[in-house]
């Protein structure tokens, strides 16, 4: 007899009994179902103290902000990398920056899957060491192919994208993720004001490869820490430890978690290898996030991997300052995690005290996001077109920082409160695409304004960046019908 998880809105499923599965099926009575002993479990990830639980977002933030410092620290390297490899191909130097974001495209499918099937944990530390060992074999790297490899890999690797808004949700209730939330996606998001500039001076002083080494000396002694104080947050995992602890005390072989589908592991593990796909092609309002992300990344990185060049040839910057161009979008994403985070909590405090609210409720910063950046785009473009003081085409970009962390946090809160249990896979699916377009987008920028110029050139971008405002709108108005359609996820 089969198990399977049906409301997923509030991250509390319900066992539904289902038809015979076949052989790999168990008979089990519901009387045999393990759960939390009560609303006030103390294994219950939701009542750990809160030292405890603001103590591991900070930590999985920190975390995140080793990865996106290791993205950007390289960008204002780039020049520095293709003179020792004796290279002048514009397309290597935008490879060698948005490659990790091919990777992350992958990597989602393996890691959302392992930590939905095995816990966040295990999947979790198993990443970040493969991460370390790819910094190092950057660092050492002896040509142009092998450090764009490892690079790949190292976005392959990449795991806080997708579990750190999972265990934010594990832990904290609806009416305080946005906070939690924000607080995640702050730190990580000073890394476009730290990144490039901590890149640009360590390149200049002791040469691109300490921008990898600086990486791996930060990264290693947090992921000791992580060892040593990340407890399993997953709920499904939680109660299946529980369940088989209690089938060796008693001696009764039918306990099961309630979250557990009855099946075979390798029938188990094989749906939640697919289940990324799976949601992000038969579940319309993940389509719809991914896709309204991956418009506003991939315009964000064509401004990641062109700000240097245009602070270089346009306004004659040194190559140690060109980091400090990037403190625009720095500034642009912290103020939106100070204010977003906030908002969405009093919102949905204020939905659900009128007895209405949803997931849905979440997509108004979306809205405004999927306006900021085209605007910032093609102020930024046409600022440059015409030579403005130097400053204007920063303060521009602000506009574009703030609007993809606005969108960033609403689509992880619409995730996690929509999904429960399978915010993972759901979160891959938007992964996906959102880095797939950020791989892709900054390969025909170069050309394409070598074509038109810079400022007709980001006019065409800003268009396909307006193409994902309707995404929102549609999103708030049909969101919850939409979700009604998606099959079953197991």
């Amino acid at each position: 007899m089969e198990y399977q998880v049906k409301d997923m809105t509030n991250g509390d499923p319900i066992v539904e009994d289902l038809a015979d599965d076949g052989p790999d099926a168990y008979d089990v009575s519901t009387d045999n179902i393990i759960d939390f002993e009560g609303p006030d479990d103390p294994s219950n990830p939701m009542n750990w103290s809160a030292l405890y639980k603001w103590s591991m977002v900070i930590l999985i933030s920190i975390l995140s902000l080793i990865v996106n410092l290791a993205i950007l620290m390289c960008a204002p390297a780039t020049s520095y990398v293709l003179d020792e490899f004796h290279s002048s191909s514009k397309l290597q130097a935008t490879l060698l920056v948005s490659i990790w974001e091919l990777g992350e495209v992958i990597g989602p499918l393996v890691i959302a899957p392992l930590s939905e099937s095995f816990g966040r944990l295990p999947a979790y530390h198993s990443a970040n060491i493969f991460f370390i060992l790819c910094t190092v074999a950057a660092a050492e790297s002896t040509s142009m192919g092998m450090l764009i490899a490892m690079r790949f890999l190292l976005g392959f690797s990449v795991a806080s994208t997708v579990i750190n808004p999972c265990i934010v949700g594990d832990m904290f209730p609806e009416e305080h993720r946005g906070k939690a939330m924000s607080l995640m996606g702050m730190i990580p998001f000073v890394a476009p004001c730290l990144g490039p500039t901590i890149g640009g001076f360590v390149a200049e002083a002791r040469g691109w490869r300490w921008t990898f080494w600086v990486t791996a000396m930060i990264a290693a002694p947090l992921q000791l820490l992580f060892l040593i104080f990340y407890r399993e947050t997953y709920r499904v995992r939680i109660l299946q430890k529980k369940a088989e602890r209690l089938r060796k005390e008693t001696g009764n072989a039918s306990l099961r978690s309630r979250y557990e589908l009855e099946l075979s592991p390798s029938a188990m593990i094989a749906r939640s290898f697919l289940r990324p796909l799976k949601m992000l092609l038969f579940c319309p309002v993940v389509l719809l996030v991914g896709l309204c992300g991956a418009v506003s990344m991939s315009l964000v990185y064509v401004i990641i991997t062109s700000i240097s060049e245009v602070y270089d040839t346009t306004y004659g910057f040194r190559k140690q300052f060109l980091g400090l161009t990037y403190f625009g979008l720095g500034v642009g994403m912290v103020l939106s995690t100070f204010s977003v985070g906030p908002f969405l909590d009093r919102y949905m405090q204020m939905k659900k005290q009128a007895g209405k609210g949803s997931p849905e409720d979440r997509v108004l910063p979306m809205l405004l996001g999927s306006i900021l950046v085209p605007c910032g785009i093609l102020a930024f473009g046409w600022s440059v077109e015409y030579k403005t003081h130097w400053v204007a085409p920063i303060l521009f970009s602000v506009l574009v920082g703030y609007g993809y962390v606005s969108i960033a946090i609403s689509a992880w809160s619409y995730l996690v409160d929509a999904f429960g249990i399978y915010a993972a896979s759901a979160t891959a699916g938007t992964v996906i695409l959102r880095n797939a377009g950020a791989a892709s987008l900054p390969l025909a920028g170069p050309s394409l304004i070598e074509k038109v110029g810079i400022g007709w050139g980001y006019s065409v971008l800003a268009l396909l960046g307006a193409v994902a405002v309707p995404i929102p709108i549609l999103l708030i108005q049909m969101g919850l019908r939409l979700r009604k359609l998606q099959p079953s996820l197991d």
